[in-house]
Parts: C-alpha cells; sequence; structure tokens
C-alpha cells in the first residue's frame, strides 16, 4: 500500500502554528458577508474554498490540500481537522493508518502501541449530488465549530476529521448559479435542463469502483491509498414527503462479501446519529427504509469492502435553498416503531433545518468514534486480518487474468481499476498451474489472502441476490440499485477463479501498462480484426484522412494469417504512408496487432469517409447521454450535440449521417419538460414536427441508434415491426411477471455482419430494466438472449427472455434504424459491449 502523501496545499504556505497568530478564526458569515444556511443563501465554490483557506490561516487546528482537479479542473478541497500536536506529526500518522490497514506488517507490540496512541480518522464526504446542497454548506459550519468550540476541540485530542467540502465542485458552481439567476422567477428552485457532473449527472455516486472520472478518482486514491480512515461518511438528500432524515441501519439484504463485524459498527453508529438528534428535541429520523448494503458502487458501499464503516445519511430535501411548508396530509411517513421512533409532523422545512439534522448527525458520530477511539481503531485491524485469514483458508484463493487476451487494453483498464481501490496484484514471472490449467507468465494475480479481499471479490464474482418477497407468491423486493456488476462479464476480460491452494513466482505491479502491438506482413492496405476497443479509434483516424474500408463478409487470407469474417479492410490509395504512421501508431499505443495486404478488393459495400454522428442532448439532463459523450470521448468517436431546437429545425440528413437517441422515453423526447417547470426555452422536448423531421431523416438515409428506452421512439415513430416482448402480467402480482433490476445476461450474436464486427457468437450485456422486444421481417434480429441467460444478479421468471431481441437492424426507407433493447454503454462499466455501439455509428452507413 502507498504510505506517503503527495498533494498541493491551497492557501497554506507555511507552518499553521506561525500562520494562527494572524487573526481569529471567524465564521463563514463573518467572512463571506452572506447568512450561511439562511434561506435563499447559497455559497458556490469559490466562496467555500476562499472561507477554508481563511480558516485554516487562522487556526491551527485547520490544513487545507488540494488532492487533484474535477473534470473542469476546479481543484478538490481536502479539510483537515485535528489537534495541533496530529497537525505536526500527520505524515506519520497516515504512515500508521497503513499499517493499521494492513496488519500483515504489525507486530502485537507495534499494534499495541498504535492502539494506545493512534487517533481514529473520519472522513466526511459532502455534495457529491450537487441539488443535494445542503452539505457543501454544512461543511463551513462544522469545520468552524471544530475549530473553534472547546466542546469539539476536545475531540480532536482523539480525532483526525478529513472532509471534502464538495465531492462534485463543478456541480456545485452548476447549481448555484442556476439557483441565483432563477430566484424570484416560477423556476426558483426547480429542475436543471444539464447534468449537474459534466458527464455523469447524478451516477458520480455510481462510479466507486469503476473510478472513471477524475473526482473519484482523487478522493479513492485519499481513502485507499493515502489515509485508511475507520469511518466514511457520506452526506446525501432524499425526497421530502417522508422522514426528515434516513440513517443506518440499513435495509436488508447484507452482502455476502461485507463482515459482519463490518455490519455491526455500522449500526451502532447509524444510531448513535439518530440518539443525538433525538436528544436535541428533532424528530422524524428513520432507519432501514430503502437503502441497502448489498449494492457495490457507492460513496458509502465501497468503505464497506474496505474494512471501513460505510455510512449514508439521508435529509429531506428543500427547494435547494428555498423553504417549503409541509401540512401533515402531504407528508407519506410511517407509523411510529423501532425505526422511526418519532414522526415528523410538518412544518416549515428550511435548508437550515438539513444542516442542523447534519450538525447534530455529526456529533454523534464524532463523539461515538472520540469515546471509542480504542475500539475503533483495534477493529479496523482485526478486520484487516479476517479478510487476510479468510483469503488464506477458503475458497476462491485468487483471480486470475491471463496474458495473450484480445484487447490488452481493456485488461490494463480493469486491472487498473481494482489497483486504484488499493488491492494488490501481481505478474507471474515464470508459467504455473492453478486449478489444474496452466498459465504463462505475464499472467496476472489477485490474490485473496489480503486485506481489501471482499472489494476484488465482490468485483470478480457472480452476484446472487437473494429472492426475497413482499409477501409469499407476492412481487419481489427490488434492490436499493442494481443486483449485479461482475466486471469480468461487463468488460469481456477472460478472468478465472481459483478454489485450490496454488503457487506462482510473481512481481508486485503498480500500475499495468500494455504491450506495443504489431502490423504483420506487407502492403499499403490494412485489415484489423476489430477485436479491440480502440480499433474503433483507428477506425474512426482512418475515415476522417479520407481512407475507405469495408467489412469483410467471410474469412480472408493475407501473408500467412487467415482472419476472420468481419474483419474491417482500411484502403488509402491517395496516401498510403499517412494510413501505415496512422496504423502503426495506434497499434504501439493500444497493443493490438494490424495485418498489411495488398490488392484486397471490396466484395460488401464500402464507407469513404467520416460520418457525421449526431447524439440527441435532450433538455431533461440524460445522465445516458453523459455516458455516452464520455465513452466517445475515451475511445476517440467524434461526435456533435444536437438539442431539441436542432431536431425542430429539420433537414437532418444536410448535417447529420448517424443521429443517436439516448435512453430516454418516448414521451420524455417528445414532450420534455413543461413550461410550468422549467424556462420555456428548454422545454417541450422535439415535439411531434421533430419526431416526423426524425422520421424523415431515416426514411431519406440516415441511421437512427436508439438505446434502451428511446427505442420505443422509433418503434412507434418509425412504425417499425417490433413490439414489447413481454406477455400481459398474468395471476397475482409478481407471480409470473418477467423482472429483472440491473443484472449481466447472455446474448448471442449473428457473425460475419458490421454490426458485430470483432465480436464473437455471443457477449454479455447490462440489463437495467431495460426493453424487451420482438421483431418481425423485414427488421432483422442481431442479437438474442440465450437460453437460462442471466450470469449474475437478479431474474424472476428470466424464461421469458430467452429468445427475445436484444439488438435490431430495420431498413426504413433508404435509411435504418438500429435498435439496442439494452444500454451498450452503462455507466462506463460494460466495455465489452462499447464496440457494438462503436460499429453502430461507423460502420453502419456503408453504401
Amino acid at each position: 500500500m502507498n504510505r506517503t502523501l503527495a498533494v498541493l496545499v491551497l492557501g497554506v504556505t507555511a507552518p499553521l502554528g506561525s500562520l494562527a497568530a494572524q487573526h481569529q478564526a471567524r465564521s463563514p458569515s463573518q467572512v463571506l458577508g452572506i447568512e450561511v444556511g439562511a434561506d435563499s443563501v447559497l455559497a458556490d465554490w469559490s466562496q467555500i474554498g476562499s472561507y477554508m483557506a481563511d480558516l485554516a490561516r487562522a487556526s491551527e487546528y485547520v490544513r487545507l490540500d488540494t488532492i487533484g482537479h474535477s473534470t473542469l479542473g476546479k481543484p478538490l478541497l481536502l479539510v483537515t481537522l485535528t489537534a495541533p500536536r496530529h497537525q505536526a506529526r500527520l505524515d506519520a500518522i497516515r504512515g500508521a493508518q497503513a499499517l493499521l490497514a494492513d496488519p500483515r506488517g504489525l507486530t502485537p507490540e507495534l499494534e499495541d502501541s498504535l492502539v494506545r496512541h493512534q487517533p481514529a480518522v473520519v472522513f466526511i464526504n459532502n455534495n457529491i449530488h450537487s441539488t443535494e446542497i445542503a452539505s457543501s454548506q454544512f461543511s463551513m459550519i462544522l469545520a468552524h465549530r471544530l475549530a473553534t468550540d472547546d466542546r469539539y476541540r476536545q475531540l480532536l485530542d482523539r480525532l483526525v476529521v478529513l472532509m471534502t467540502p464538495s465531492a462534485n465542485p463543478d456541480g456545485l458552481d452548476t447549481v448555484v448559479a442556476w439557483y441565483r439567476d432563477h430566484q424570484g422567477t416560477p423556476y426558483e428552485g426547480g429542475p436543471l435542463p444539464w447534468l449537474y457532473h459534466p458527464y455523469v449527472g447524478h451516477d458520480d455516486n455510481r462510479d466507486w469502483f469503476m473510478l472513471t472520472q477524475a473526482e473519484t478518482r482523487a478522493i479513492s486514491h485519499v481513502l485507499y491509498q493515502e489515509w485508511f480512515p475507520e469511518v466514511v461518511w457520506d452526506l446525501h438528500q432524499m425526497g421530502n414527503r417522508g422522514a426528515r432524515m434516513f440513517l443506518p441501519p440499513f435495509s436488508d439484504p447484507v452482502n455476502p462479501n461485507i463482515d459482519p463485524i463490518v455490519v455491526e459498527a455500522i449500526n451502532l453508529a447509524g444510531t448513535a446519529m439518530a440518539g443525538a438528534i433525538y436528544d436535541a428535541g428533532l424528530t422524524g429520523v428513520e432507519h432501514q427504509s430503502r437503502f441497502d448494503l448489498w449494492w457495490h458502487g457507492g460513496m458509502r458501499t465501497v468503505p464497506a469492502r474496505h474494512n471501513m464503516l460505510g455510512i449514508l445519511s439521508e435529509a429531506a430535501s428543500a427547494r435547494l435553498a428555498s423553504p417549503i411548508f409541509q401540512g401533515p396530509e402531504e407528508l407519506r411517513t410511517a407509523e411510529a416503531g423501532v425505526n422511526y421512533p418519532h414522526p415528523w409532523e410538518g412544518g416549515w422545512w428550511r435548508l437550515g433545518d438539513i444542516i442542523e439534522y447534519e450538525l447534530l448527525a455529526a456529533e454523534g458520530l464524532l463523539r461515538l468514534a472520540g469515546d471509542q477511539r480504542e475500539q475503533f481503531v483495534r477493529r479496523f485491524v482485526r478486520l484487516g486480518r479476517r479478510a487476510v485469514a479468510r483469503g488464506e483458508s477458503e475458497a476462491p484463493y485468487a483471480f486470475l487474468i491471463p496474458a495473450g487476451q484480445p484487447d490488452p487494453a481493456r485488461v490494463a483498464i480493469l486491472a487498473n481499476t481494482i489497483l486504484g481501490a488499493g488491492v494488490e496484484l501481481f505478474r507471474a514471472t515464470r508459467p504455473f498451474e492453478a486449478d489444474g490449467r496452466a498459465y504463462p507468465a505475464g499472467t496476472l494475480v489477485i490474490p485473496m489472502a489480503q486485506p481489501f479481499r471482499a472489494h476484488v471479490k465482490d468485483l470478480l464474482e457472480p452476484q446472487r441476490y437473494p429472492d426475497r418477497r413482499a409477501y409469499p407468491g407476492g412481487p419481489p423486493i427490488e434492490p436499493y440499485d442494481v443486483a449485479g456488476w461482475t466486471l469480468g462479464l461487463q468488460m469481456a476480460v477472460d478472468v478465472r477463479q481459483v478454489d485450490a491452494r496454488f503457487s506462482y513466482e510473481g512481481e508486485r505491479v503498480e500500475l499495468v501498462t500494455v504491450e506495443p502491438g504489431t502490423v504483420h506482413g506487407q502492403g499499403a492496405q490494412r485489415v484489423l480484426t476489430n477485436r479491440a476497443n480502440m480499433e474503433s479509434k483507428t477506425i474512426a483516424d482512418a475515415l476522417a484522412l479520407g481512407a475507405r474500408l469495408w467489412v469483410t463478409p467471410r474469412p480472408i487470407e493475407t501473408g500467412d494469417a487467415r482472419l476472420p469474417a468481419g474483419s474491417v479492410v482500411l484502403d488509402h490509395p491517395g496516401n498510403p504512408g499517412q494510413l501505415d504512421s496512422l496504423v502503426a501508431a495506434h497499434v504501439r499505443a493500444y497493443g493490438y496487432d494490424a495485418w498489411a495486404a495488398e490488392g484486397l478488393r471490396p466484395d460488401a459495400p464500402v464507407r469513404q469517409g467520416l460520418p457525421r454522428i449526431a447524439l440527441y442532448k435532450p433538455w431533461t439532463a440524460s445522465m445516458d447521454e453523459g455516458w455516452t459523450r464520455w465513452v466517445f470521448e475515451q475511445h476517440g468517436i467524434p461526435y456533435m450535440s444536437v438539442t431539441d431546437a436542432d431536431i425542430r429545425r429539420g433537414s437532418l440528413g444536410d448535417r447529420y449521417d448517424v443521429l443517436i437517441l439516448p435512453d430516454v422515453g418516448d414521451s420524455s423526447i417528445v414532450n420534455g419538460y413543461s413550461p410550468t417547470e422549467i424556462p420555456p426555452e428548454f422545454a417541450g422536448g422535439i415535439g411531434q414536427d421533430g419526431a416526423r423531421h426524425v422520421a424523415a431523416f431515416v426514411q431519406g438515409g440516415g441511421v437512427l441508434v436508439t438505446l434502451d428506452a428511446s427505442s420505443t421512439f422509433a418503434v412507434s415513430w418509425l412504425n417499425l415491426p417490433v413490439r414489447n416482448g413481454l406477455a400481459p402480467e398474468r395471476g397475482s402480482a409478481g407471480g409470473s411477471r418477467f423482472y429483472a433490476p440491473g443484472s449481466i445476461f447472455g446474448v448471442s450474436l449473428e457473425p460475419g455482419v458490421p454490426l458485430t464486427s470483432g465480436f464473437p457468437d455471443s457477449v454479455h450485456v447490462y440489463f437495467a430494466r431495460s426493453v424487451v422486444t420482438e421483431a418481425a421481417a423485414p427488421a432483422r434480429v442481431l442479437g438474442r438472449y440465450l437460453p437460462a441467460p442471466l450470469r449474475s444478479g437478479y431474474a424472476v421468471n428470466q424464461e421469458q427472455l430467452e429468445g427475445k431481441a436484444a439488438l435490431v437492424d430495420v431498413s426504413v426507407g433508404e435509411g435504418r434504424a438500429i435498435l439496442f433493447a439494452f444500454r451498450p454503454q452503462h455507466r462506463g462499466q460494460t466495455h465489452g459491449t462499447f464496440k457494438l455501439l462503436f460499429n453502430a455509428v461507423l460502420l453502419s452507413t456503408m453504401r
């Protein structure tokens, strides 16, 4: 584990003690000139940063660091609050935390010494969801109290409190600016027309194991490679029709990879926080509502798989900073009981109320951790030891990623994702055997006898969500988020579980890089098998240079190689040297092989020049649209964003060759927000005229690509021979109806056609309450769900999915519609199906 901290100090350029004498620590309101926490008042990121810098200059209890930068380049801040004697030895405390997290290097004497002297470390994460804005304001008030109030200062003798004032400063500023611009209008506190994270919106709290975004990478580095806190508290807001705050205990089910000791300690912390709120005379705190301990990928769920207490709070929301009044008749609350001892009776609810609940919860948590400092520290060590012992004594003993896979870059992404969470990974230096199979040198080995065993095991094994029903024979109790996420399946990387003890020789790996590929043979043409995702970038760049391409409908031979049907031939007679340089550079960078050829002639439709790709960006803030942009940009696929007004203009074929509709429902595409909800320039969707323009675009030769729910738009407005593939519900609720939350399913593919170029005969797709379709001629079904298709997650009556269409290609006039009945780019995780989308936009316009 990395035991060093490399950060840029923001606003603190001298020893804290010398700065503390310059002036007394002032409150946020004194520094900023606004009443922080008052109705209709919000501080933006520059104001929050300037306040934290002022506090750090004034108080020897406070340190401010920059731990990275946001997607748009804003500083990501980490506030460290602890007693001056601890501030003076933070490097030593961090080093000791690393030893506590990995007790394999602890002697009994050193452990006893650390338990006696080491402060417990609590990490507080604020405002990852930018419209859940109260915690960003709370962070300033809490920091001031910890630095100036003697009751809190006493806690800092036993604690180090780490705090991110906002985990999404780009979104914070987006929301604050929108709120300020619309104060005093009918749209005050209303929805935004765009995502509050530049790419992923609300899904920024679904990125904590995949680490695709700058913010999650930076904070995860602090958590799992620098500080190793015993407690991680993630502050959120929820709807406002029920309880005023949720705190643990969580709901069932509990993921079996989470240690029971972690579960019990989370329960203890949550009830202590709730107790502090009730002791102050407030009401409305609930436990065990809808937030479970099954799902992996959230800010509070990944720490639980790192032996840390992952705590979630969810406060009832106001209208951003605008107060609301709620009478008892407007509330949908449970009756008083053990999980909701004192219901809130209604009344005014303000930003300041949310902050008050959060401050009381913070006091309860910090007092518990401070009073039980020794127990928190010793528990952390014990949990690490238990993880190592399980890895040594029971299967699986390791996961292996064999060398020589079709897409080396995809392997590197998976391996580095695991490394980014502090997991140990080794590369075999000699051939070895495991479970009776031979493995070459270069195979990656992830042993399970390590402290963060639960995290990596849960990522790499298939999930089996329990079948839980509301009552016998009744509907399933849905998981909070998704039910399955197995990374090897999602990414089409061969990952193998080892269930018997084995030995190998290997070296520790800190970063997995891609070995350069090779261009085989001689000739001016280039042939790609198109199995690696980054080959799509090569195709796009070659088309942009003016090259032409075609997809071989049958195997071809070039030199000594026999290449499969579906291979892509690139030809640039006007400038073969430019094509040669491009492919050679990409082969070196991305690790795939290519083949040179001469004299190959097109035996299939040809494309020359880059298609003009348009991605619909609705003013309903689609996360799927944002993820699509992110995936395209990561793989070099050029696109244009188009909005409602662009589509309503018509003549789409004059501007675009391909139009992509993200996972947005038919009604939302056509109607959008009402003008009573959002300013008129963002209201109304594409309208019926826009829908007719889309139909004319396809009839005139354009390609429409629809992702999941938007397929219903295509079926309706293009009159496609595709229908809902599920029969009407029969019998009692849930008795015969197909149901699947986020899960992974097997799909067979038709080989040898451009859309499936580079794929084997089957693939794993991510089904997240997706559409289920059946298609009739002349539609062509290129992907069908396999028998017993569930591979990871949960499904009720999965046999109803067998044989249904997952990928459909329909000719419409001079154009075509390509319908995905799933999301091929789901949350930036499904690298194994990215290329289906790339093929759809790059290889579907050949004539």
